[in-house]
């Protein structure tokens, strides 16, 4: 094998993708899900980061820029332009911050006034102005902005809307991502529940963490995209390192048709007073809110705390005076920990969110080269793949063949432009397996062109008409056997949490995953036990993890 690489996330995905397409043989492992740690607990956006334009990190914000508007295009089934609006309560606040802050001789933030907002803005555009991916931003006048939006705070005095993108599924994106590098070959494989146990000469041991068994792997180097565990990986390969600084994340999901109503098909992004960073964003028919900046050391254990969500909802009242907003309205909330490079900040916030491919050469007791792949975005994780692949290639003595850069992934690949285009592709579907039309149009909303496999795969394993599930609709046993199947579910919460949207949307249920646990047992040919305690440790991991208690 030429290359191991450990962590199934965002980033050791967008490697695997890019060695497969190479050529390389490669095997991607993960100690649990794929996109179980940070992947899975962002704020849905692809961005370009304009608050990190005061940190002076202009490269950034161009290179996450141009990244946004590549995933608009090449993943158009789940990332989608998103226009987003600052509501604005002061004129010049922040003007003389920004300039020390920029020098680095200030550390806090303060709340950020219309003239620098505007300065910030200009810049931005700058950075795409010639792409036309998306829109440039727009001043409206406190008049203009209550009438477009009703419930905002009468005090205001103007907003500004700009353009980022939403993503609809980042799990779903990781997991398409591997999904593509599969079928590039057999020279790229996965394992997920597969951890790194030790390493000695060319060696490095795996050990399955489902069963316990062991395994032995000689690859010519390693590629360390365990995000916020690099550190534990480095040193379980014998590097002890301090690379990275974790920066936990939260976020909350609530059920609230004024407020969704209201915000319409903007995300709101606004600061309190000391300067921290709040988002209000559509996630289908719900809210997604966050989002907290808190130092944290421990990426095994976090989630939304009491006093983050008294914190989130007390800003949402700030912005929406007039909104009926309540602790009962959550249907879900998670945590993650941003891997940042180690920084003097007092501030996590003001921490970069650049990264970049660190080196650790052979010796002390192992013969392979390890990268590591320290901080970055969720944005960027296709250049932050491309430049680790340049720098293996050239350890590999190879050279790159395929670029990334106008890639499609999964579902975005041959996608139709415009309805009419779209219509033809559906109506294809509908004639090659005889499903209704309401149908082929669910599985091409999750997932794009990718729908005719799935409808492919249900009408050549059901001899009678796919039923729904009994406890949700939308679904029906075809489908999640397709995704059981294909998409390397070991784990009942690999499919309810990662392969689907069911439980962040706040539509799962007690029966629903009972059923779930028969449909994937009979996949998997789980015992009656094992439905059980994956039933149990479902709802275990809803309730302690994200807040969600069911009866």
């Amino acid at each position: 094998m030429s290359v191991l690489i450990i962590g199934g996330g965002i980033n050791g995905a967008g490697v695997f993708r890019d060695l497969a397409l190479q050529g390389v043989d490669v095997l991607l492992v993960d100690k649990s899900d794929f996109s179980s740690g940070t992947s899975s607990a962002t704020s849905h956006m692809a961005h370009g980061g304009l608050r990190y334009l005061e940190n002076g990190d202009f490269n950034l914000v161009r290179e996450a820029v141009s990244e946004r508007n590549l995933l608009i295009e090449n993943a158009p089934h789940y990332v989608n332009p998103l226009p987003t609006t600052i509501p604005i309560f002061k004129w010049y606040s922040g003007l003389l911050n920004a300039p020390l802050k920029f020098l680095g001789l200030l550390d806090k933030t303060v709340e950020r006034g219309a003239m620098l907002i505007k300065i910030g803005l200009l810049l931005y555009d700058s950075f795409t102005r010639s792409t036309g991916t998306v829109l440039r931003h727009r001043f409206m006048s406190r008049s203009d902005s209550l009438a477009r939006f009703p419930l905002l705070n009468p005090d205001v005095l103007c907003t500004a809307t700009y353009y980022d993108a939403s993503i609809l599924a980042p799990e779903r994106v990781c997991t398409e991502l591997i999904c593509d590098a599969l079928d590039m070959g057999g020279h790229a494989q996965v394992a997920n529940y597969v951890s790194a146990f030790g390493a000695f000469g060319e060696e490095v041991r795996l050990r399955d963490e489902l069963t316990g068994e062991m395994y032995t792997v000689k690859p010519k180097l390693v590629v360390n995209a365990s995000g916020p565990w690099i550190d534990k990986v480095n040193q379980s390969l014998k590097r002890d390192t301090a690379l990275v600084s974790g920066s936990k994340g939260s976020h909350i999901v609530i059920d609230n048709y004024q407020l969704r109503t209201a915000i319409s098909n903007h995300e709101f992004f606004f600061e309190n007073d000391d300067g921290r960073i709040v988002l209000i964003c559509p996630l289908a028919d719900k809210i997604l809110i966050g989002t907290s900046e808190l130092f944290c050391d421990d990426p095994n254990h976090v989630c939304c705390t009491p006093e983050e969500v008294d914190y989130f909802i007390t800003m949402i009242l700030k912005v929406f005076p007039k909104a009926v907003v309540s602790k009962d309205q959550i249907v879900f909330s998670f945590s993650g920990v941003r891997p940042l490079m180690f920084g003097k900040s007092s501030d996590p916030g003001n921490i970069s969110r650049d990264h970049r491919v660190l080196l650790l050469s052979p010796g002390q007791g192992i013969d392979f080269p390890i990268y590591t792949l320290v901080g970055g975005k969720w944005t960027t994780f296709r250049s932050l793949a491309e430049k680790a692949t340049d720098q293996t290639l050239i350890t590999l003595g190879r050279k790159r063949q395929y670029s990334t850069r106008n890639l499609s992934i999964g579902g975005g690949k041959d996608y139709p432009q415009g309805m009419d285009a779209e219509k033809r592709f559906l109506d294809n579907i509908i004639l090659e397996t005889g499903f209704e039309a309401h149908r082929v149009k669910e599985l091409f909303d999750r997932y794009g062109t990718r729908a005719a496999n799935v409808a492919s795969f249900i009408a050549g394993e059901t001899e009678e008409t796919d039923p729904c599930l009994d406890n949700h609709a939308g679904y029906t046993r075809g489908e999640i056997t397709f995704l059981t199947r294909h998409e390397y579910v070991l784990r009942l919460e690999d499919l309810i949490l990662r392969r689907t949207l069911l439980a962040m949307l706040g539509e799962i249920s007690v029966g629903l995953i009972v059923e779930l646990a028969q449909v994937v047992g009979d996949e998997l040919g789980w015992s009656e036990s094992t439905r059980k305690d994956e039933v149990d440790d479902v709802l275990s991991v809803l309730s302690r993890k994200h807040g969600v208690k069911l009866c």
